[in-house]
């Protein structure tokens, strides 16, 4: 795995998370981690409701 970066067509910069070798596969880093906070709030909020 490797982290990749470039500019977009306005020049915003993206932060890649790029695997594998027969078949590449990418993870964008800003969707990867609003989605483990909205699954820790989820948990956490569970959490609470249970204890």
């Amino acid at each position: 795995m490797r982290l990749r970066t470039y500019r977009d067509e306005s020049h915003a910069c993206h932060l890649d998370l790029v695997g594998g070798t027969t078949s590449p596969w990418t993870v964008d880093l800003v969707s990867l981690v609003a989605a483990l906070i909205l699954v820790t709030s989820f948990v956490c909020a569970l959490l609470a409701q249970i204890l």
